[in-house]
């Protein structure tokens, strides 16, 4: 900024001032903190000075009196160096920079790292982040895109810029942390650190869940693709109970502190239900209007036995869930928008709308009453932990299955806490709604950062009236009684009966679809067998260019064919999750290896050999899983009209 004896030139910027190259580069990228920064008044900018090799550093003072030194006095590029020299940039292609002062070490960081790092810059103070825009051209390093950069103390707002990084970061990032800046804000910090391992724990699990799971998904969605096509679209929902209040009932040992509440609340709130507490409810007199349920296992089906034949609860479920949960259920079906099932059936473009992808069926039960439209959303017996040292709420499924173990030796109670002792390699100390300590696991400790990743997004108000369980970040606790006194006094209106029922007559064109499938998933496995022996060839050849040059050429030829075949590799790919999770992890480590030349061409072959080999074997397992599923279309088209009836 130019001082001025005209106070209306106080701040005019010379043309070539770093900070309008910064600021038009911040604008393209993040606006939010581009607009945050340009607020700022000229007097919160720090003074510089500069240091003996020329470059500017600057010496602030502390709240108890002390100066520090942000950087070296005499060489501040030149310290910033040996702070990277510290660390494996070779090896990484994530970073945490803890503090930014004026960048050097953030500049130097995004130079020597691969063109594929991403570097997550922490820095509390927008002054400092201004001071250095002022005085530094960063522009290019902004423009680049690769470095992120979070300002507040907002835990949602750090896990929804992580979130599209969660697989870079189940690779392990690493941390640089700015001491100077650390001193000066150290509980911040301490703090944001915390919501880094909690962030590092929620990717873990959810690659880890996604891995494991990946291909009975595809299962499951294929086996239900008839239900899909047949039901009724989440659209006739949107907005339907718009500005009114949605209890959603889990079943957290909470739970029943105030089960009791729920009684006669369905006619003044919707009542959305997980599936492990439907049948419960319905024994109490309680009929939800909505139960969900995306757990792709068989045993969830238990949670749908013995319902009455006249339920009008309607199950909203993604079509990942195990298709017993379909057969059993006797109400109205609503199945969610996919991708993998849009692609199986493209033909018919029955674009259903989707939702959030939801951890549990809590997680899809908050989207269901946003989707519908509900201010308040209250929750109820969702603890997230073992409270009293308790797993569920009594009455639901699981007593079943303890049942033949229970004596007067061996209680409920006992065999809840035995389940929660078995897992205590996992156990983590969290605090409760009262500050509390009280544990709870890895698994449900993921959860709760969804949730609180969901919380800061959501334009409802969300009440906490479980009454228990852990501390959730983003919500008002308050008792369900009050909740009910101050939100729900006023009756519900009565629903359009819009309901479509399903029809066979939809399985000639499922079939027509899958058989399309079947035969670019044949065609996949073909390439995918000419294309091995042309990259063995390759790999043995890599020392001789001029061969190695025509049978890329010959390679080249079969991945345009893959190429035209990309929607159904793609659900291809969806049987063999980890082969993609490798890739990544080779495609990183070798973007960080720096190697070039021969070497990186050799490497670069193998990964390919190992992938088409993955290729072809899941092609030729996702030809196996159409064939099945076609055959018991075929079979359902045959048999007597019954529940699906025209």
């Amino acid at each position: 900024m130019i001082q001025s004896a005209d106070p209306s030139c106080r701040f005019a910027l010379a043309a070539d001032a770093p900070l309008l190259a910064n600021l038009a580069a911040l604008w393209t990228v993040n606006a939010a903190l581009a607009r945050t920064l340009e607020s700022l008044d000229e007097s919160a900018v720090y003074p510089v000075t500069p240091s003996r090799s020329g470059p500017p550093t600057v010496s602030l003072q502390t709240n108890d009196g002390r100066n520090i030194q942000l950087h070296s006095r005499h060489q501040p590029i030149e310290e910033a160096g040996r702070q990277i020299d510290r660390l494996s940039v070779s090896e990484k292609t994530f970073f945490y920079v803890l503090g930014f002062a004026l960048g050097y070490h953030v500049q130097l960081l995004w130079e020597r790292a691969c063109q594929e790092a991403v570097i997550l810059v922490i820095e509390p103070d927008p002054a400092m982040l201004l001071t250095a825009l002022l005085h530094r051209d960063m522009s290019a390093m902004i423009e680049s895109r690769r470095v992120l950069f979070f300002c507040t103390d907002d835990k949602s707002q750090l896990l929804a810029l992580l979130t599209p990084y969660s697989a870079m970061v189940t690779l392990g990032p690493q941390t640089l942390t700015h001491g100077p800046s650390v001193q000066r804000f150290a509980d911040y910090f301490a703090q944001v650190k915390i919501w880094l391992e909690e962030f590092a724990a929620f990717s873990n699990t959810s690659i880890t869940t996604l891995v494991m799971n990946s291909a009975k998904t595809a299962q499951n969605i294929a086996a239900n693709i008839f239900r899909y096509a047949a039901t009724a679209s989440l659209d006739r929902l949107k907005n339907r109970y718009a500005g009114l209040p949605a209890v959603i009932v889990s079943a957290g040992p909470s739970l029943r502190k105030n089960q009791h509440q729920l009684n006669g609340l369905s006619e003044n709130a919707v009542i959305v239900a997980v599936q492990t507490t439907l049948q419960p409810l319905l024994q109490m007199g309680v009929e939800p209007h909505f139960v969900t349920s995306l757990d792709y296992h068989e045993i969830c089906s238990r949670f749908f036995e013995k319902l009455p034949p006249t339920l009008r609860t309607e199950l909203v479920a993604e079509p990942k869930a195990t298709p017993g949960v379909f057969d059993l259920f006797p109400g109205p079906v609503t199945v969610i928008g996919n991708d993998f099932a849009e692609s199986l059936l493209r033909e018919m473009e029955l674009g259903k709308p989707k939702l959030t992808a939801g951890a549990t069926v809590a997680h899809l039960a908050f989207y269901v009453a946003e989707h519908l439209g509900c201010d308040p959303i209250i929750f109820v017996g969702q603890d997230l932990g073992f409270s009293d040292g308790l797993c569920y709420a009594p009455g639901t499924s699981y007593d079943d299955v303890w049942q033949p173990e229970l004596s007067r030796f061996c209680t409920l109670e006992m065999k809840q806490w035995e389940q929660i002792v078995r897992e205590r390699h996992i156990l983590r100390r969290i605090p409760d709604q009262q500050g509390r300590p009280m544990y709870t696991e890895e698994r449900l400790y993921t959860y709760l950062q969804q949730f609180e990743r969901d919380f800061g997004q959501s334009k409802a108000r969300i009440i906490d009236a479980t009454e228990g369980g852990a501390l959730k970040r983003g919500t008002l606790i308050m008792p369900l009684a009050q909740a009910i006194e101050q939100f729900c006094s006023q009756p519900l209106p009565v629903p359009p009966l819009d309901y479509v029922a399903q029809t066979v007559d939809l399985i000639p064109r499922c079939l027509q679809s899958l058989a399309l499938r079947q035969e670019e998933a044949v065609r996949i496995r073909e390439i995918a067998q000419q294309t091995l022996p042309l990259l063995e060839e390759a790999r043995d050849c890599v020392q001789d260019q001029a061969h190695l040059n025509r049978v890329i050429a010959e390679v080249d030829v079969l991945r345009a064919q893959m190429n035209e075949l990309g929607r159904t590799y793609d659900q291809v790919m969806q049987l063999t999750q980890e082969t993609e999770l490798k890739r990544f992890s080779r495609d990183r480590d070798l973007a960080a290896s720096g190697a070039d030349g021969v070497e990186r061409q050799r490497r670069q072959i193998t990964r390919d050999i190992e992938n088409v080999q993955a290729v072809r074997d899941a092609a030729r397992a996702f030809d196996s899983l159409v064939t099945q599923v076609m055959s018991t279309l075929s079979e359902q088209e045959e048999a007597p009209r019954g529940r699906y009836a025209a």
